[in-house]
C-alpha cells in the first residue's frame, strides 16, 4: 500500500526532493506510530513478566518500517521493478558532437564533447508483459468473425486477407506504430522547441477498439529529441525497434498462456501527414510537386481531378518505390525523385512496406483542415449575405450543444484573420460542423448551393467516422466527394483546394484495405502526450526522466489492470423487487428479485459518461435508428445495466442533417447492457436555433447503419 501511494505520487508530477521529503516525514510517523503501540503493548503487561515483554520487544524489533525500504529512489526503483515487473527504459547511442560550453571560472567558450542518447523501451519484453496478462488473454484468443462486404476491423480488409502473415496466422501479434513530436515546455517561452520531444507509440490491433482506446494500452517505444532527427536522421533511433521486430517476425516471443511461440509485424503505421511524410522518407512540403504518398499524381492536378478512377492517377507500389530510392542513390545531387527523399529503414522488414500503408489522419485531415477551411467560407457568406458578425457570433456562442458537448463547444471564431483555419482545435471544431446545421439551418433555403456543399460535408464526415462501413457505402462515399470537390470549385473557383482535399480521394480504397479509418486517427495517441507534458521534468536528460516515469505508471496500471474500465458515480444500494424495471432487469442478469444492485447517477464506460436524459442507439430497423432515453443506470459484478424509454424517430431530416424525434405518451420500456449497444456514444435531444416550431433533433456522429 506504501508503494503504491508512493507510486501514484509519482506518476502525478511530484519531484523526486518533495518525494523524497515525503517519504522520509511518513517514515518517521511510522516509526512513532510502532514506538507508542510498543510502549501502550508493554503496559498491559504484569512487570514481572519478563518473558511477554522480551516476546512483544522482540515482535516489534522484528516489524519492519514500511517506508525504509522505499526512502530512495534506487530503493524505490528495484522494489517497483519486482513488484510491477516495471520495463525499464534503455537509453542508446544516437552520436558524438561537438558543443561549444561557457567556462564559468575563465568566461571562455570551451568545446566539449557530448553524446546524444534517446530512451528506447524493448518492445519484445512489452509486448511479453501484455500477454501474459490474464485478463487480456481471453480477448486476445477470441476470433473475429469477418461478415463480407461490412468493415469493423482491420481484420475485415483487403490488406489483412492477402497479407502473408496475418492471413495464415490469427494469433499473429498485429502493431500499430504512431509517430508524432510534441512540446514539453512552455510553447510561448524562450525553451520553446529547445525541448521538443520526439515519440513513438504502439497499439495492439488484435485488441477490440474500444480496449485500445484506453491510454494505459498506448505502449511507449522510444522518446527522443526532436532535433536530433535532423542530426542523425529516422533511422538511427528506428534500428532497435526493428532489430527487435526481425526477432518477432523470424522467431517469435515465449509467451506463458500460448504454447507455441507467438509471432507479429507491423500492420500499419499511422500519424499525421508531416509525421508521416518524414518517418517514410517522403517530402515534407505539401506544396511539393508530387505531395501524395499514396500517388504520384501532379499537384497542379489537385485542382480538378477528384477521383482515383481517374487514368492520371498513378499509384505508387514497390518496384516504383525502389526504382526511385535507386534513382536518388546513383544521383545523390536530386532533392527528390517523385516525392521520394530517401530509404526507409522500415522497409527491411519482412512482412511491412511503407506503400502497403494505408492509415490516413481525418482528425488533421478532416477537422483540423477541410473542415475548418470550408466551414469558414460558409460562415463568412452567411457573414456577407445574411447576418452581420454579432449575430453569428450570438449564434454560436448561445446555441444549446447539449450536455454531451458541453466541454467541446467552440469559442469565438476567427473569420478576418485571413488564416485557412477558424483557431479551433479538433474537437471543437467536430462539435461545430455536427450543430451547424441546426444552428443556421433556418436562415438557410433548401435549394442553397453553399447550404449543399456543407451538407456533402457531413455525409463524408458521417461515414468517415463511422465504426462500421459497408462496400456499398466506400463506392457511395467515392462519389459524394467527388460531388464536393466539383461543387467546390464551382462556388470557389478563385480558391485552391487543399492537399487535404486530394488526400480524401484515397479514403475508399483505404477502407477497403484497413477497415474503418476512425482506428488509425491520431486523437487518443495526441491524449497520450499529456503524461508527458504535465510532469515535473529534469531537462538535463529528460527522455530517459520522462520514459522512467511513464514505465513505472504503465506497470502500476497493468497490476490493478480490469477488462472492464468503470468509474462509477453516487449511488445507492437497491434491490431488483423495488425497481419498476426490477423483473426486466431481473431477466437481464439471470438473477433472482431479491439481488441487491448498486443504483448510481452516472457510470464512465471506457471514457463514455453514462447518465438519465441521455439517449443511446439500441438497435437500427428499416435503416432508421432506435434511439433510448436512459432512465435508470444499474452496476453489478462490473456489468452495466440501462433501463429507458423508447423514442419514435420520424425520419432524417436533410436539411437539418440531424434525426426527427418525438416523445409518445405511452413509451415501451428497455432494459439493456452496455455491451449490447448498437453504438456506444450517448447523444443529446436539440432543437434548431430560431426555428418557429419546437421540432426535436438528435445529431448523428457518424452514420448508423445495422450490424
Amino acid at each position: 500500500m506504501c508503494g503504491s501511494a508512493i507510486a501514484q505520487l509519482q506518476v502525478s508530477g511530484v519531484g523526486q526532493s518533495s518525494l523524497n521529503s515525503f517519504v522520509l516525514s511518513m517514515e518517521e510517523v511510522a516509526l512513532e506510530i510502532q514506538s507508542q503501540a510498543k510502549e501502550a503493548a508493554l503496559k498491559c503487561v504484569h512487570s514481572q513478566d519478563t518473558s511477554t515483554k522480551a516476546k512483544i520487544e522482540q515482535s516489534f524489533k522484528q516489524l519492519e518500517n514500511p517506508f525504509t525500504s522505499l526512502n530512495s529512489d534506487s530503493k524505490r526503483s528495484l522494489y517497483f521493478k519486482e513488484k510491477y515487473k516495471t520495463i525499464e527504459p534503455v537509453e542508446k547511442v544516437l552520436g558524438v558532437r561537438f558543443e561549444n560550453r561557457r567556462n564559468r571560472c575563465t568566461g571562455t567558450y570551451d568545446q566539449v564533447v557530448v553524446t546524444d542518447k534517446f530512451a528506447y523501451v524493448p518492445i519484445l519484453q512489452t509486448l511479453q508483459s501484455i500477454l501474459s496478462n490474464p485478463h487480456l488473454s481471453d480477448i486476445f484468443t477470441s476470433s473475429h468473425t469477418p461478415n463480407d462486404g461490412v468493415y469493423c476491423d482491420i481484420k475485415d480488409g483487403l490488406y489483412m486477407k492477402r497479407h502473408p502473415l496475418f492471413s495464415s496466422k490469427n494469433l499473429a501479434l498485429q502493431i500499430q506504430l504512431f509517430y508524432d513530436e510534441f512540446e514539453t515546455a512552455n510553447p510561448l517561452g524562450s525553451k520553446k522547441g529547445v525541448h521538443k520531444l520526439g515519440g513513438i507509440y504502439f497499439t495492439l490491433r488484435n485488441f477490440p477498439p474500444k480496449l485500445n482506446s484506453c491510454l494505459v494500452n498506448i505502449h511507449l517505444c522510444a522518446l527522443f529529441h526532436a532535433q536530433d532527427i535532423k542530426t542523425y536522421g529516422f533511422d538511427t533511433i528506428l534500428e532497435p525497434i526493428i532489430n527487435d521486430l526481425k526477432v518477432l517476425e523470424t522467431d517469435g516471443i515465449e509467451v506463458p498462456v500460448f504454447k507455441s511461440p507467438v509471432h507479429g509485424s507491423i500492420v500499419q503505421v499511422t500519424g499525421d501527414n508531416l509525421g508521416l511524410h518524414g518517418l517514410f522518407g517522403l517530402v515534407e512540403s505539401f506544396s511539393a510537386r508530387n505531395c501524395c504518398r499514396f500517388c504520384v499524381i501532379d499537384k497542379s492536378d489537385f485542382q480538378t481531378v477528384f477521383c482515383e478512377d481517374d487514368q492520371s492517377v498513378l499509384f505508387r507500389t514497390k518496384d516504383m518505390h525502389e526504382k526511385h530510392c535507386h534513382t536518388l542513390q546513383t544521383n545523390p545531387q536530386l532533392p527528390h525523385v517523385c516525392g521520394v527523399k530517401r530509404s526507409c529503414s522500415l522497409n527491411s522488414l519482412k512482412y511491412f512496406h511503407t506503400i502497403d500503408n494505408f492509415s490516413v489522419d481525418i482528425m488533421h485531415d478532416i477537422l483540423e483542415g477541410v473542415a475548418q477551411f470550408e466551414v469558414k467560407l460558409i460562415l463568412e457568406y452567411l457573414q456577407k449575405n445574411i447576418l452581420t458578425s454579432k449575430q453569428l457570433a450570438r449564434r454560436i456562442e448561445s446555441f444549446n450543444y447539449g450536455y454531451t458537448e458541453r466541454r467541446n463547444r467552440p469559442p469565438a471564431v476567427k473569420l478576418n484573420d485571413g488564416s485557412n483555419d477558424l483557431g479551433l482545435n479538433a474537437i471543437q471544431s467536430w462539435c461545430l460542423l455536427r450543430n451547424m446545421p441546426l444552428i443556421f439551418g433556418d436562415l438557410i433555403e433548401s435549394d442553397n448551393e453553399y447550404w449543399h456543399l456543407l451538407l456533402l460535408l457531413e455525409q463524408i464526415v458521417d461515414i468517415v467516422f463511422s465504426p462500421v462501413i459497408t462496400y456499398g457505402m466506400t463506392i457511395f462515399l467515392k462519389h459524394i466527394i467527388v460531388d464536393h470537390h466539383r461543387l467546390f470549385k464551382h462556388l470557389f473557383p478563385d480558391r485552391n483546394l487543399l492537399p487535404k482535399h486530394h488526400f480524401m480521394l484515397h479514403y475508399p480504397r483505404c477502407i477497403r484495405n484497413i477497415g474503418p479509418i476512425v482506428h488509425t486517427w491520431c486523437m487518443r495517441y495526441e491524449a497520450k502526450h499529456k503524461f508527458f507534458k504535465t510532469q515535473l521534468k529534469s531537462y538535463k536528460n529528460i527522455t530517459k526522466t520522462l520514459a522512467k516515469k511513464h514505465q513505472r505508471y504503465m506497470a502500476m496500471c497493468w497490476e490493478s489492470f480490469t477488462q472492464c474500465r468503470l468509474t462509477i458515480g453516487p449511488g445507492k444500494m437497491v434491490q431488483l423487487q423495488d425497481l419498476k424495471e426490477g423483473p426486466e432487469f431481473a431477466v437481464k442478469l439471470n438473477s433472482a428479485l431479491s439481488t441487491t444492485v448498486l443504483s448510481v447517477r452516472w457510470v464512465k464506460h471506457y471514457g463514455t459518461e453514462y447518465r438519465p436524459d441521455l439517449l443511446v442507439c439500441v438497435e437500427v430497423t428499416d435503416e432508421m435508428p432506435v434511439f433510448c432515453k436512459i432512465k435508470t443506470i444499474l452496476v453489478k459484478d462490473e456489468q452495466i445495466l440501462l433501463s429507458g424509454t423508447a423514442v419514435e424517430t420520424i425520419c432524417f431530416d436533410k436539411h437539418f442533417h440531424s434525426f426527427k424525434i418525438v416523445f409518445r405518451p405511452i413509451q415501451t420500456l428497455k432494459v439493456f447492457s452496455v455491451k449490447d449497444l448498437l453504438y456506444y456514444k450517448t447523444m443529446d435531444v436539440q432543437m434548431a436555433y430560431g426555428s418557429a416550431d419546437s421540432s426535436l433533433f438528435i445529431v448523428p456522429y457518424c452514420h448508423l447503419m445495422k450490424l
